[in-house]
């Protein structure tokens, strides 16, 4: 197996106990484990404990505790290090942002009442920004015949009449 030129840092600076000092050598052997046996970059074993840290949710009690000050300086390499820092919040944005679609979309609410306009709206000819600009428009109809489309956000106007 081929050792990688440069042996990674995953050294900690704690205040340590035989229990803790035990902790901190289980974790840098493990992080650094999987840099040199396994030939994994220490760039990405980084990302990879990021993304461990978000799914696993440390949620120790005791602030002294050695995994949050361990966790802390992983953190800390993260953010010092520009790429990783990149890597880090583009994930989190991207992260954040499917969350806010899937909540817009099952909190969504059809203004379009006309059948006729929502069958033809959701043909495959149109995308789905047009789908989702018509859905959040309100069909109109004046008592002379005259009818239309206008914007949920714009007032409504005197004449129109109910279509409920």
């Amino acid at each position: 197996m081929k050792i990688p030129p440069e042996t990674p840092d995953f050294s900690f600076s704690l205040r340590l106990t035989p229990k803790r000092s035990l902790i901190a050598v289980l974790v840098a052997s493990v992080l650094t484990f999987a840099t040199v046996r396994c030939g994994i970059s220490q760039e990405d074993a980084l990302k990879f404990y990021n993304e461990l840290r978000k799914a696993i949710k440390f949620d120790l009690p005791d602030e002294n505790n050695i995994l949050n000050e361990i966790d802390n300086q992983l953190n800390e390499k993260i953010n010092r290090n520009p790429k990783l820092l990149e890597y880090k919040v583009r994930r989190e944005v991207d992260s954040a942002i499917l969350i806010y679609e899937n909540w817009e979309q099952s909190n969504r609410q059809i203004n379009m009442k006309n059948k006729n306009i929502l069958g033809e709206i959701n043909k495959p000819k149109y995308d789905k920004l047009q789908k989702l600009i018509v859905e959040n428009a309100v069909y109109y109809e004046f008592s002379d015949g005259t009818m239309g489309i206008r914007g949920a956000w714009v007032a409504p106007d005197p004449r129109e009449m109910s279509l409920e």
